[in-house]
This record gives structure tokens, C-alpha cells and sequence, in this order.
């Protein structure tokens, strides 16, 4: 019995494990203060998984924006593997269909389909729309848009299905490999 306390107390040590239970207002302000003067900051992850900071910028407020910045690298290594992820899901649906990857029409529906999933927010409503932003990425009129994306998509397996239909296509798609619909739907 006696080394299982052991083993718990150097894994607190180590810095695996700390609980504090508090039992008033004083107590918790107390050992808030006491892991800020410590540390410098606080990190709390809610139930979403969104990371919820308190920084210390008592003591030296010039130090208050390096510690910010320099907080996040989970974070990003955990947006860098979802942007990854995201990523191979739309590359591999546009092979699925045989699109060719060298063609600029297929760079600019993978960067619509990649942008639309890494922002959250839905596909525009016309392809139009879609020309104007990616055109403007790449340095292309929305003629020139429209004729990439509509050769690439005449080159694939969705030939015979209009630019808009077969970007809503390769989108269903796509959500059903990122889970955010039903596989039989």
C-alpha cells in the first residue's frame, strides 16, 4: 500500500496528475493564484474540447503577449492533424471519381471543397461565387474558372453531371468520410 502512494506522488511530481479539491471561495482563489505564480497560466479543456486560458499578467504585463502566443502548440498540432485529415478526405474522394490532380480546374474545386470543411461553413450557393473567390486566389477571371473546373469535371468519372451538381456530389461524399452523415443516407 505503501508504494502505490508512492507511485502517485511522483506522478504528481512529474507533473502527470495534480487534483486540488477546494471547499470555498478562498480555497479556489487561492489555488488559482498559486498555479498562476507558478506557471503563469491556467489551461482548462471544457467539454467540446475547446481550451479555455487564463494568463498571469500581474507581475510583468510586457511578458503577457509572448506567453499567449507561445501557449497554443497543442492546438495546432491538433488543427494541423485535422487539417491533414480534411486533406486526404477530399484528395481521395477526387481521385475516387478520377479526377486528375494536375489539372487546375481539380485545384480549384479541392481548394473550395478543403476551405468549405476547414472553415466550417457550407459550399457557396453558385458556382459563380466560387469562381470569384478562388479565381481571385489564383489569379484567374471567373471565365477562366468556369472553363478549368468544367474540363476537369468532363475528364472525370462525373462527366456527364453539371459543375455545381458534381461539387454537391464529391461534398456528400466527402461528409460521409468526416462522419458528419449517415454512411446510408
Amino acid at each position: 500500500m505503501k508504494e502505490e502512494a508512492t507511485m502517485e506522488n511522483t506522478a504528481i511530481r512529474k507533473g502527470k496528475v495534480e487534483m486540488s479539491v477546494v471547499c470555498s471561495d478562498l480555497s479556489l482563489l487561492e489555488n488559482i493564484n498559486s498555479l498562476l505564480n507558478d506557471s503563469g497560466f491556467i489551461s482548462v479543456e471544457d467539454e467540446q474540447g475547446i481550451m479555455h486560458y487564463i494568463v498571469d499578467g500581474r507581475s510583468n504585463r510586457d511578458e503577457v503577449a509572448g506567453r499567449v502566443t507561445s501557449l497554443t502548440p497543442g492546438r495546432k498540432n491538433r488543427q494541423g492533424k485535422e487539417e491533414a485529415y480534411i486533406d486526404m478526405c477530399v484528395k481521395s474522394v477526387l481521385r475516387e471519381y478520377g479526377f486528375d490532380m494536375s489539372h487546375i480546374g481539380t485545384v480549384l474545386l479541392y481548394r473550395v471543397l478543403f476551405d468549405s470543411y476547414i472553415n466550417g461553413i457550407p459550399l457557396p450557393p453558385t458556382m459563380k461565387a466560387i469562381y470569384c473567390e478562388t479565381g481571385k486566389e489564383y489569379g484567374l477571371s471567373i471565365e477562366q474558372c468556369e472553363r478549368d473546373v468544367r474540363y476537369s469535371i468532363s475528364k472525370s468519372a462525373l462527366k456527364d453531371m453539371r459543375s455545381r451538381s458534381a461539387l454537391r456530389c464529391m461534398g456528400t461524399r466527402i461528409e460521409r468520410r468526416l462522419g458528419y452523415r449517415d454512411p446510408l443516407e
